[in-house]
Formats: C-alpha cells, sequence, structure tokens
C-alpha cells in the first residue's frame, strides 16, 4: 500500500489513535476487495479512482496488481 503526500499529511494530523485506527480499517478493507467499492474517475480518464467510506471516513484510491494506492483521506468525526 502506497500513500500519496497530502494522505500522509492527513493521517497525521487525525485527531486520535482512534481515528487512524478507522482509517487503517477502511484501507484494510479496501486493500483485500479493491475492485468492491465504486469508480470514479471522470469521463475519459484513464486511471481508475475509487473511492471507499466508513462511518467517520472515507479514502480515494487508485488499485494497482496486488496494491492499491491512497491518493486522499477524509475525516469527517
Amino acid at each position: 500500500m502506497v500513500f500519496e503526500e497530502l494522505a500522509v499529511e492527513v493521517m497525521a494530523d487525525l485527531p486520535s489513535d482512534r481515528a487512524r485506527h478507522e482509517v487503517l480499517a477502511l484501507v484494510e478493507r479496501v486493500r483485500a476487495a479493491p475492485r468492491a467499492w465504486p469508480d470514479v474517475r471522470d469521463p475519459g480518464a484513464t486511471e481508475e479512482i475509487r473511492e471507499a467510506f466508513s462511518a467517520r471516513c472515507w479514502i480515494q484510491y487508485t488499485p494497482h496488481a496486488g496494491a492499491i494506492e491512497v491518493r486522499e483521506i477524509g475525516w469527517a468525526g
């Protein structure tokens, strides 16, 4: 799993260990089934971009063979 720079910054700024745990749990669920979440790429775009949600967080990611690249993390908690 690869985190882009912005995602790393968001992880560092999350308000608690519980928040980080929730984000990482979502990342693990996505990693186990990366194409189970909706593809949200713009029409005509070639790069696959998907979004996954949990109770208080979401991630935007790109699946790669056997891995995911986390592009963005959101926290609403």
